[in-house]
């Protein structure tokens, strides 16, 4: 009779179940809490402007640490919750271990690099470049090598969406290596800014007001701390940034149906957020806000490209009665357009403050 009464877990369905439920309780539960913390750093940053700056400091890094500690206990507790899903529901394949292990070389190549090019600035060079290659070269093989998970989702026509895809990358890169002013030497500061930003981001995109049935969700802002990232350290070390994030969102949610679309819709679709740091030393607007609401703009309708042009090569199949395959995939992720509107809204809010936007100033 005692043993009767334990509970077992015979159906993987039912566990698979209850940790849905879970996340969504503790995505809700720190929807709450990131509102109810931007309130009150808001509420104390306004309230501490005429106190003295040594106080001031201290409030500021009694925040800072309160902020690190919440983003990584929530990436920590919702990062481990996913990943148990993902192993249960059998996502995690061969597949999800070789794009982790490019994640891998491509976080290692980068703090290889930065720590080394202000004191051996020759290695770092040849060691970025060799890094870069062999990057490309997992990635091609990764294309290449291995086939779609359906025959159905095969590229309605490769030479296309490759073409696409390459321009696209093109001249992201070439907006962020010519139309990018920004430099700052303190590698050790853009280091931590990023590793801070990119976790909070993570964090943050757990906390979703909505899905979609077909992939892709609206969060709470989540891009805004790696937008900020670029504004504040310029757009080519906002693309490092965002690819890195982009690799780290394949491992929170393992899409993968074909190899092209995951490079298009992970490091792709956020490397290009580091385009909002383009106009964060432009001439033509001199507003600290226009500037940064304007790189956001670009950087986003980057990453809504990313995404259709995924969705049209490779999710034809998916598209709803009455449309294309063309316009389901320029409708379908209209989405990214709703979250821009909401980064738009809270970045209004931030930059409102003389102390943020002093704060964010460092690359002046």
């Amino acid at each position: 009779m005692v043993n009767s009464l334990k509970p077992t877990w015979t159906d993987s369905g039912e566990l698979l179940v209850s940790l849905d439920s879970l996340m969504e309780i503790l995505s809700s539960f720190m929807l709450y809490v990131t509102i109810a913390f931007a309130i009150v750093a808001i509420v104390t940053l306004v309230c501490t402007r005429k106190v003295d700056e040594e106080k001031r400091k201290k409030t500021k890094n009694v925040l800072l640490g309160t902020l690190i500690g919440y983003t990584v206990t929530t990436v920590l507790i919702l990062g481990s919750i996913k990943l148990l899903y993902q192993i249960i529901d059998e996502k995690i394949n061969d597949k999800f271990y070789l794009v982790v292990a490019l994640l891998c070389w491509v976080v290692l190549s980068v703090v290889v690099f930065l720590s080394t090019k202000n004191k051996h600035a020759k290695f770092a060079r040849i060691f970025g470049a060799s890094a870069l290659i062999v990057a490309v070269a997992y990635a091609v093989v990764l294309v290449v090598v291995i086939p779609a998970k359906k025959d159905y989702y095969e590229p309605l026509n490769k030479g296309g969406m490759y073409a696409f895809t390459a321009a696209l990358v093109a001249v992201a890169v070439v907006l962020a290596l010519v139309v990018d002013k920004a430099k700052h030497s303190d590698t050790t500061k853009s280091v931590s800014y990023a590793a801070m930003c990119i976790a909070l981001s993570y964090a943050l995109s757990y906390i979703k007001l909505f899905s979609l049935p077909q992939g892709g969700s609206v969060t709470f802002a989540s891009m805004l701390p790696l937008m900020l990232y670029a504004y504040m350290f310029g757009a080519k070390k906002g693309l490092i940034a965002g690819v890195v994030y982009g690799l780290l969102q394949f491992i929170q949610s393992p899409q993968y149906y074909q190899s092209m679309q995951v490079l298009l819709d992970y490091p792709v679709a956020f490397g290009v957020l580091g385009l909002a740091g383009l106009f964060n030393k432009s001439k033509l607007l001199k507003n600290a806000t226009v500037r940064f609401v304007a790189g956001c703009c670009l950087a986003v309708s980057f990453r809504y490209l990313a995404h259709v042009i995924s969705g049209y090569y490779v999710f034809s199949s998916w598209a709803m009665p009455g449309y294309t395959a063309l316009s389901w995939a320029v409708v379908y992720n209209l989405y990214s357009i709703v979250e821009l509107a909401i980064i738009v809204a809270v970045a209004v809010a931030l930059f409102s403050s003389k102390a943020f936007r002093k704060q964010i100033a460092i690359v002046e």
